[in-house]
């Protein structure tokens, strides 16, 4: 996969380095001021107004970049470096939207009107357009989609050297075929029409299957479009390797893998009421979870959470829909394939490659930024969804995050105190 910057890649899988260059070009004379009020959201409307540029402003005082908060919160609506290099176009700022032409690669559709503009401007310092040739920033081939990806060709797991012997996990080993056979031929139409398929993610499909009369989950890893196979196999052995060193009763179980296939696969223990999202949605009609259900559902996935982080491990994917429930709604925290081990609570690891979901973010995981405080924040958008029944995610709500409605309404309420006074 190319390891340069292009228009598909989201803002917020920019790194630190990048992001610092856009800032030295964009935070004198306030710059990003002209990029905050032309921003937009889905509906049209500005999405930022005057008390959150009062909010980015304030940021100069405490020595950050009012530019990288910018893009920062930006970027959590999964805009692209396409729609950055547009708005940097829009506003004349020519020399930062320079920055994104790695060699003769043109990565926004703006790209030959950008070229045009700096060969006829006297605006620019000659010194910085050799950036032009030599910035070639790497960014994670996770989450941004390119044309060159690797995509499933035949590959067997077994011949890639790893430092995890997955011999001594002590989980059972199975063949592809018999998986296959376990799933009536891996049949992808829902359990409702008939079919296996229970549902699918970012890294594969999750399938219904029976084995010797016990119904289980079989989750097939498949290396999408904009997922590497080295990328498949680190998520298939990070979550083996994290299963079978940390058991508790609100993670769910890992019986099994296969990997003498192209596809390796996870066997899991079937949880029969899904995942926490979809029964808070009442998805195919299910009843409303109580709220005596709720609370307990609140503290077996925070006794999960806790667990993990007690064994120096932080899950960086914890949502709703990785909440799975047991037939007596009994919480299984899941999906480890993107869990880091941590040595220390108070050890904060950096990494350019930025994985989660974004509406559970928290800020400084968005920078890259790793540590346990990141999960404990998702949570706090868990939490949000069982005590509102809101999704995590609406477009047509201000604000669109539910994780931002507390902080929306306390900076109401200190503008109306402040109005009153």
């Amino acid at each position: 996969m190319s390891n340069s910057i292009t228009s598909s890649t989201y803002v917020r899988c920019l790194g630190y380095g990048m992001m610092k260059q856009l800032a030295d070009f964009i935070d004198p004379q306030e710059g990003w001021k002209k990029l905050a009020i032309d921003i937009k959201d889905p509906s049209g409307a500005s999405r930022y107004n005057q008390m959150h540029i009062r909010r980015f402003e304030a940021l100069t005082r405490v020595g950050k970049s009012p530019t990288c908060e910018l893009l920062y919160d930006w970027g959590t609506v999964n805009c692209t470096v396409g729609d950055l290099v547009d708005l940097l176009i829009k506003n004349n700022f020519l020399a930062p939207a320079s920055l994104f032409l790695p060699g003769s690669a043109r990565v926004a559709e703006g790209a030959t009107m950008l070229c045009n503009a700096l060969q006829t401007t006297v605006c620019l310092n000659e010194k910085e357009t050799p950036l032009m040739e030599q910035q070639n920033v790497p960014v994670s081939p996770l989450l941004v989609p390119d044309n060159e990806c690797l995509t499933s060709a035949s590959h067997d797991f077994r011949t890639e050297k790893s430092d995890l012997s997955l011999n001594d996990t002590g989980l059972q080993r199975f063949l592809f075929l018999e998986l296959k056979s376990f799933t009536n031929n891996f049949d992808d139409r829902t359990v409702s029409a008939g079919g296996n398929k229970l549902g699918e993610g970012g890294f594969g499909v999750v399938f219904k299957g029976y084995i010797n009369g016990r119904t289980v989950a079989v989750k097939k890893l498949t290396a999408l479009t904009d997922v590497s196979i080295e990328d498949l196999k680190k998520q298939f052995e990070q979550e083996v390797r994290i299963m079978a060193k940390c058991q508790h009763e609100n993670l769910v179980e890992l019986l099994g893998f296969s990997d003498d296939f192209d596809q390796p696969c996870l066997v899991y223990d079937y949880m029969p009421n899904g995942s926490l999202l979809d029964r808070l949605a009442c998805l195919d009609n299910t009843a409303p979870i109580p709220w005596k259900t709720r609370c307990s559902i609140a503290l077996g996935a925070s006794n999960g959470i806790c667990f993990l982080h007690e064994n120096n491990h932080i899950h960086r994917d914890v949502k709703s829909a990785n909440i799975l429930l047991t037939e007596k709604f009994v919480p299984k925290l899941s999906d480890f394939g993107l869990a880091r081990a941590s040595e220390k609570f108070t050890h904060t690891i950096l990494t350019e490659r930025i994985v989660g979901t974004a509406a559970y973010m928290a800020p400084e995981a968005l920078r890259g930024e790793i540590t346990p405080k990141s999960d404990v924040f998702s949570f706090g958008v868990v939490l949000l969804e069982i005590i509102t029944g809101l999704t995590p995610v609406d477009g047509n709500r201000n604000p669109e995050l539910l994780g931002q409605i507390i902080t929306s309404r306390r900076n109401e309420k200190l503008e109306l105190d402040g109005r009153s006074k």
